[in-house]
């Protein structure tokens, strides 16, 4: 009788429910988001998806192995400048990477976010990113990517086919 009662609490409340929708849309094996934000001469690259994508998997590291695969995977993940391509008269530069590890609950699922900022020397010639998470990472197939610059929004999947995303507004790749 409890169960039910906690469950019609939980129900009932709309702010709970749009982040369980949230969660469960956003938390598809194999595709992780990607957010790109350019901002004169600063670019911000967030990635947020399944710890599985990047670790293999999401569940508390029990093995030497799995814990030394989460390790090397952070690490990866924090000197991301090899991660994103970008041209190279762009000269842009890593000035800082911002890791959480996942949380692992009780459940099947762990999130992974990353956060990456780059200053670049020629902001004009930033014209493209090019993500190299899915030769790192494997288990990454898709990456559902924004972007927001001077030149307007617009939104790309990136496949490891097809890794560079043109910024909004740029019409080659040079």
């Amino acid at each position: 009788m409890r169960y039910w009662l906690l469950i019609a609490c939980l129900l009932g409340s709309p702010a709970l429910q749009a982040e369980t929708l949230r969660s469960a849309v956003r938390h598809k094996h194999g595709s992780s988001d990607l957010r790109i934000a350019v901002d004169g001469a600063d670019m911000t690259i967030d990635l947020d998806g399944p710890a599985g994508n990047i670790l293999g998997f999401e569940h508390v590291p029990a093995t030497p192995g799995e814990k030394s695969a989460l390790a090397k995977a952070l690490d990866t993940l924090r000197s991301g400048d090899n991660l994103f391509l970008t041209p190279p008269v762009a000269a842009c530069r890593m000035v800082s990477a911002a890791v959480s590890p996942p949380v692992f609950g009780t459940g099947d699922h762990a999130d992974l976010r990353a956060s990456w900022s780059f200053h670049c020397g020629s902001p004009p010639s930033l014209q493209w990113v090019e993500a190299q998470l899915m030769a790192v990472f494997p288990d990454v197939v898709k990456l559902t990517t924004a972007m927001v610059s001077p030149g307007g929004q617009k939104a790309v999947v990136l496949t490891p086919g097809t890794p560079r995303a043109l910024l909004p507004g740029q019409t080659t790749t040079r």
